[in-house]
């Protein structure tokens, strides 16, 4: 099981992030920074992964970062390998070489010393799903520690599922590197639901999104929060639960919000 750790999106600035606040979302203190002039803001939760919202400020230094095997702006997931693996990224790189994978490692402290722990990735020049950059992270030990998630005032607790606009079977490779089952709807990594396109309908417009992965399901505790915003929200149902949709822009996933039965 490779379970997601976080979730990116782009075309983030300074109006979104105060719309989400605004909406009830703590943000993680700490304003990461990545290589390609990547201002990097997350949204940890009770469970499931992060939200990784991302503004660039300088194309042509993002540009030029843009890995092998990456659309630029494209959404990202990260599949975790866990403690305790019988896998290293090493059998996972000789057991899917038809992907064309490679190595990469940052120090957790953003210095160049080799000899220092840091991340691990294996990233694939050909996609695992379309139009998305999906890689493998292994963390050195010892692990950062694990940000606390805050108490959102809108009772979010955390991811549900992906939605993406596409057809079964375009999650197949994804299937088979994660070694779970692919159904009629799609698959479960971890407790987070990858959902294809029979679950858009009458939710979210593709048409109106550059990217197939075009919507991140969350689950609180009730909607009654987003009442007093009809003005930034919109009322749908998912699933034949009632939810709340938060508009992001047209690079980025949506936010679906709902409350389930149980």
């Amino acid at each position: 099981m490779l379970p997601i750790s976080n979730i990116f999106g782009h075309g983030y600035g300074s109006s979104h992030f105060s719309k989400i606040e605004q909406l009830g979302f703590v943000f993680r203190p700490e304003v990461s920074f990545f290589d390609g002039a990547q201002s990097c803001h997350f949204i940890d939760f009770e469970f499931g992964p992060s939200l990784e919202l991302i503004e660039v400020t300088d194309e042509e230094a993002y540009i030029e970062f843009v890995p092998e095997g990456m659309i630029p702006y494209c959404p990202g997931i990260s599949l975790l390998l866990p403690r305790g693996s019988s896998r290293s990224l090493g059998d996972f790189a000789n057991g899917f070489a038809y992907l064309q994978p490679y190595s990469l490692h940052y120090n957790y402290d953003g210095t160049q010393d080799p000899r220092k722990p840091g991340w691990n990735y294996l990233n694939f020049r050909s996609p695992i799903v379309q139009d998305t950059f999906i890689w493998l992270t292994e963390p050195d030990e010892p692990r950062p520690i694990k940000s606390v998630a805050p108490s959102h005032p809108n009772s979010v607790q955390g991811v549900l599922g992906l939605v993406f606009d596409l057809k079964v079977g375009a999650l197949e490779v994804l299937s088979k590197l994660t070694s779970v089952e692919l159904h009629e709807e799609g698959l479960e990594l971890g407790g987070v639901s990858v959902w294809t396109r029979g679950n858009v309908g009458g939710v979210v417009n593709p048409q109106e999104k550059r990217f197939p992965l075009v919507a991140v399901v969350l689950e609180a505790k009730s909607l009654d929060y987003f009442e007093r915003f009809s003005d930034l929200t919109r009322n749908v149902p998912f699933q034949s639960n009632p939810g709340v949709l938060v508009n992001t822009n047209y690079l980025s996933w949506d936010l679906i919000i709902t409350k389930t039965d149980g």
